[in-house]
């Protein structure tokens, strides 16, 4: 693992080497014309460091590119399933995890968080159909807030481990039994899920958020699980060890609870990782609006992690991506302040800040994008194609998840509260 993680590094830094190499005469040349401190900036934090960060993933994920397999295991679990006002889609969310394919007893923990529809009607009735070997069990939180409603839930566990499954998301039909062999079988305190998405044509911003679960996020989460690091559990689908998670304090009513724990559960020195072959559907705003409001809320909950647990109070690897997270902020302003602004100007023929050099590192990462693609169609679960969606995701993407991450971390640092989902 280290000799992988120090080459994998290494191959950033050569890039990063011959990006200044060959970035300084044209850096020079535009610094002539607009402040050199904004060039300098600007470059660094649309060029530089994503080269970097973005070949080191790159060379990792190839040389972790076979997908391991762990024993078979058939310990009873327990699924935690948070709803809040889900009367539509949690009656598919229940049958999904009936139809696992999973020898083991799957307990299911529906905790109706303060709803004001049908979803206590449809958990009741889904429970007097449901197997002998998967129970469903109601209970009502009265204080509104995901945190309190899993709290709720993690008081109910009395298996070794158990998940984490939202209301809107359904398990692909062996997504159980490829979890809990490897948390069982790595004995981590958590691991996350591979999430597809579930309604990929369902409006331009589904659209959008389609290729960025299937690319971006599962690029992120097997870099960072590769070494045992993955900081995002996320609570749509994950797996944890109970003792784990209760030695942690459970979840913190905060925006990204979720993220809380899994720094928190890093610091006290727990393994987190990913299963790229444990398939989700989840679904995803379908609406720029709640896109928006999703991504400021995602923005929130990284600070709040790193508020929680600084990268210098986490172990090894961690200690690392905790690190690489803070300069995130940094390449959000760089993006909107100078990637956006210098489009603009080559628009009207000024190539300051984008020109062949940008063309050059697109085609790059579009190499990169293709690899993750080819390995998620190795795993051979099924995902929806639209070549419509990934020309809107790789021109629009980044521009709406910039401007909600800096609306996020603005209202962070204000102190504003967000909804609960």
């Amino acid at each position: 693992m280290k000799k992988k993680f120090i080459l994998s590094v290494g191959v950033g830094a050569l890039w990063l080497a011959l990006s200044v190499w060959l970035s300084v005469p044209w850096i020079q040349e535009t610094a002539q014309v607009l402040p050199p401190v904004y060039v300098w900036a600007v470059v660094v934090g649309i060029a530089f460091l994503p080269g970097y960060l973005m070949s080191a993933m790159f060379f990792s994920n190839l040389l972790h590119r076979k997908v391991r397999q762990y024993p078979q295991t058939c310990e009873d679990t327990t699924v935690v399933l948070c709803a809040h006002n889900e009367e539509g889609i949690i009656a598919g969310t229940i049958q999904a995890l009936f139809s696992q394919n999973y020898a083991g007893r799957i307990c299911i923990l529906a905790v109706d968080n303060a709803s004001t529809d049908g979803t206590k009607r449809q958990i009741q009735a889904l429970a007097r159909l449901a197997p002998a070997n998967r129970p469903v069990r109601y209970l009502y939180c009265e204080q509104l807030g995901k945190a309190n409603a899993l709290n709720m839930g993690l008081a109910q566990v009395c298996t070794r481990h158990f998940l984490t499954v939202d209301a809107d998301t359904w398990l692909e039909k062996n997504a159980v039994q490829r979890i809990m062999n490897h948390i069982t079988a790595q004995r981590k305190g958590c691991v996350a899920g591979n999430l597809f998405v579930q309604n990929p044509t369902r409006g331009l911003a589904a659209r959008l958020q389609n290729y960025d679960y299937l690319l971006s996020i599962a690029a992120v989460k097997r870099f960072q699980g590769s070494y045992d690091s993955t900081l995002v559990a996320q609570g749509a689908f994950s797996a944890y060890n109970t003792c784990a998670v209760r030695q942690a304090g459970g979840w913190r009513q905060v925006m990204g609870e979720d993220i809380v724990l899994t720094y928190r559960l890093l610091e006290l020195g727990y393994a987190s990782g990913y299963e790229p072959a444990a398939v989700g559907y989840t679904k995803v705003p379908e609406t720029l609006g709640g896109l928006y409001r999703q991504r400021r809320r995602w923005a929130m909950g990284m600070l709040e992690g790193l508020r929680e647990v600084p990268p210098w109070r986490q172990r090894g690897y961690a200690r690392y991506f905790t690190s690489v997270n803070l300069s995130i902020l940094y390449l959000d302003l760089a993006y909107l302040f100078g990637f956006v602004p210098g489009v603009i100007l080559a628009l009207f023929g000024y190539c300051y800040l984008v020109g062949l050099l940008t063309l050059f590192t697109a085609l790059v990462g579009a190499l990169f994008f293709w690899t993750v693609y080819r390995y998620q169609k190795r795993l051979g679960i099924p995902f929806k194609n639209t070549v419509f969606g990934f020309v809107l995701f790789l021109l629009f993407f980044q521009l709406v998840q910039s401007t909600a991450s800096l609306n996020g971390y603005l209202c962070h640092i204000m102190g504003k509260k967000g909804e609960w989902k």
